[in-house]
């Protein structure tokens, strides 16, 4: 697949941008030749755009300059390919306010354009659909994976966030996309550590205890453990902030949580923040400068009593 391939997925299936509709393209110091492949895709659509490059932000979820915040308020579409998230910034959220469709693919790379956005997000959707659907009225998730992880999740199902990577209306959406995602209101059991957004190899293995939300224990962590680390240093990392349920059948494990997310057959647990997954104020909301991400491959997960996957195996689709 092509890089414009890629931009065009973005473009025509993701966004289905209409000709009279303006775009803003984002760069904050992430590869030239992706933001190339977009510009060419909406030149050729004969669609207006713009594009703006600035200096790449200290932190992930840090404000873009005010004048790039200011910038996206008058544009229809923004499609950000950076380097540091726009997700879960005010300057995207009030862009969504005033008619926006924001698409944010932080730290996205060639890899990426090239696997998962070369999926048919129609079939994304019906699949991430499906999901949701199944998801629908359950009260209790239970998570089996043969490295150890033992962890059984309760949710409220009027809190899912289907995310399919079709933003055809204003708000904020995530490419390459496919996961359903909530915040579970409790959780308990163990979670053995495979893979996770920090990439924090030495991690890997260890035991993580979740007693009413919260770690309890770690297990088998090293001395420079990442994750003790982090749970000691940051207020309220302790906390299970998510869980996601991943729905794109053409993402590959690559080892970037972005796709490795959405790979169909995976679910992911994170802790720290948790004020996307959960409406404002609620009891369970949880704020967090953490977001940390800890994929599980090939799990056997129930909704209630009904098995969905099968070590890995979406046998909700059967």
């Amino acid at each position: 697949m092509s890089l414009r391939e890629g931009a065009s997925t973005i473009i025509d299936q993701c966004l289905e941008v209409q000709q009279n509709e303006k775009v803003l393209v984002l760069n904050d110091s992430n590869d030239r030749e992706l933001i190339e492949s977009l510009v060419k895709v909406l030149e050729d659509r004969d669609v207006e755009h713009g594009v703006i490059n600035y200096e790449e932000p200290e932190n992930q979820g840090d404000e873009p300059p005010e004048y790039v915040a200011d910038a996206m308020k008058q544009f229809d579409v923004v499609i950000a390919p950076t380097m540091k998230s726009l997700s879960h910034t005010n300057a995207s959220g009030e862009a969504a306010e005033q008619g926006a469709r924001v698409a944010t693919l932080p730290t996205v790379n060639k890899r990426m354009w090239k696997n998962a956005l070369q999926a048919d997000y129609e079939e994304v959707e019906r699949i991430t659909d499906k999901a949701a659907e199944q998801l629908q009225g359950v009260e209790k998730i239970r998570i089996e994976t043969e490295k150890g992880t033992d962890l059984e999740l309760e949710i409220d199902s009027d809190y899912l966030e289907p995310s399919n990577g079709k933003l055809t209306e204003a708000g904020i959406g995530n490419i390459p996309s496919g996961e359903v995602f909530t915040g579970p209101l409790d959780a308990n059991g163990t979670l053995v550590l495979e893979e996770n957004s920090f990439g924090s190899k030495e991690d890997e293995g260890n035991e993580i205890v979740i007693e009413n939300r919260r770690v309890t224990e770690i297990r088998n962590a090293p001395e420079d453990s990442k994750i003790v680390e982090k749970i000691e240093n940051i207020e309220n990392a302790d906390q299970i902030a998510e869980f996601g349920f991943g729905t794109n059948p053409e993402a590959e494990y690559i080892g970037h949580t972005l796709q490795d997310e959405k790979i169909l057959g995976t679910v992911h647990i994170a802790l720290g923040e948790n004020s996307f997954c959960l409406p404002e104020g609620h009891e369970k909301a949880n704020e967090s400068s953490l977001h940390w991400d800890f994929i599980l491959q090939n799990p056997t997960v129930w909704f209630d009593d009904e098995k969905v996957l099968d070590e890995g195996e979406p046998v909700f689709l059967d």
